[in-house]
């Protein structure tokens, strides 16, 4: 089967959990549905397009916590009022550092928009900024089982240990309020782990066999594919 591969790093991450509101925003340790569907936005230009298919395989070697003050400035006109400013109560937030991704696609056209985004590829917040090192079709074999390790499945699909938590799969931004759609139960496998030999190329900074995941691998059986160049499980699935 023919399949679009595209590879990708950012030295941060963050992403927050939904309907969490504390003085320390947690990051889920893997992509949700919504930063998938937010990076092929800005790499389309379209941010109604959904209907496609997808795979991918989220890594971080470490993470932190930072501390975050937010400041309100008053528009006005075409100019910042800088006397009405309003500032938030200071809070934790937690970073995931020196992040992979390797995605896959089917269509060929979401794979090439990646090529050169439209607008620039965040993994999380405005200043996680993304950096593309290939975009390549790649022919990849049927496979009978997926390690899910470093991914988010649906929890009614792929019922298997781990953390669970109900998340959307798109926004709605129709209206003026941006909507949660395809709202479920999601399985979130942990992506942390390591090198075990110092990567020389790009092949051996996403080959999974040169990356040892902190937590067991948490392996299924299912229909899925295979990745015989990077060594990595594919299991195909949608938006919509």
């Amino acid at each position: 089967m023919k399949l679009y591969r595209v590879l990708i790093t950012a030295q941060t991450a963050s992403f927050r959990y939904p309907n969490f509101i504390s003085s320390n925003q947690l990051s889920i340790k893997a992509i949700p549905y919504t930063t998938i569907a937010g990076m092929v936005a800005s790499a389309t230009g379209d941010d109604k397009l959904v209907d496609f298919r997808f795979s991918y395989i989220f890594r971080y070697q470490s993470s932190y916590v930072d501390l975050e003050t937010i400041y309100k400035f008053e528009k006005k006109g075409n100019s910042v009022n800088n006397k009405n400013v309003v500032q938030d109560p200071t809070f934790k937030r937690e970073i995931l550092f020196d992040c992979y991704l390797t995605l896959y696609f089917e269509d060929e056209k979401i794979a090439n928009a990646f090529k050169s985004p439209i607008f620039q590829l965040l993994l999380g917040r405005s200043g996680d900024l993304a950096r593309v090192l290939e975009v390549k079709e790649i022919k990849v074999v049927k496979s009978d089982k997926a390690v899910l390790n470093g991914t988010i499945v649906p929890f009614n699909q792929f019922k298997s240990s781990g953390e669970i938590y109900a998340m959307p799969k798109y926004f709605d931004n129709s209206n003026i309020v941006r909507e949660p759609r395809g709202v479920q139960p999601f399985l979130i496998n942990d992506g942390l782990g390591s090198f075990l030999e110092q990567p020389r190329n790009k092949i051996e900074l996403f080959d999974m066999k040169n990356w040892k995941f902190t937590k067991f691998d948490n392996e299924i059986l299912s229909n899925a594919y295979f990745d015989e160049e990077l060594h990595s499980s594919i299991i195909l699935r949608s938006l919509c």
